[in-house]
């Protein structure tokens, strides 16, 4: 059940991860008006980051069960950085859009693009880890 858990949880991690930043994100910024699009990406912010903490934590928790515990450690540390993403980081990138602080809110999403990159890249890392 732990190695259905931790690849089930790895695998929609990972689709969802490739699905909003090479489909969703691309998709709606060169199709929809600047005022329509910006507000309607960050809506589905909030969304995005509760799939992928509900899919990082089942695949925590698969990998815990499945005895790898170095594993399931990368995939907790993926939860907690999403948490701090949501609940911390996005509200003060959005209030500095709104303040007009637009130097400030490059560098801030400079710093969650680079974030979620490196989220991707463990996440590849864990299902190379467990496919050899």
């Amino acid at each position: 059940m732990g190695g259905f858990l931790a690849v089930m949880g790895l695998a929609a991690l990972l689709g969802g991860m490739l699905f909003f930043g090479t489909i969703m994100t691309p998709l709606v910024f060169s199709k929809l008006p600047a005022d329509i699009s910006g507000p309607f990406i960050r809506a589905t912010f909030p969304r995005y980051y509760l799939y992928v903490v509900i899919a990082s934590a089942i695949a925590a928790f698969g990998l815990l069960v499945r005895g790898n515990p170095w594993y399931a450690l990368g995939a907790v540390l993926i939860t907690a950085a999403t948490l701090w993403l949501w609940l911390e980081w996005i509200p003060h990138i959005n209030a500095l859009r709104d303040a007009g602080q637009k130097a400030a809110f490059d560098r801030a999403h400079r710093l969650s693009v680079y974030a979620n990159g490196i989220e991707f890249v463990v996440v590849v890392l864990l299902l190379a880890g467990l496919a050899g």
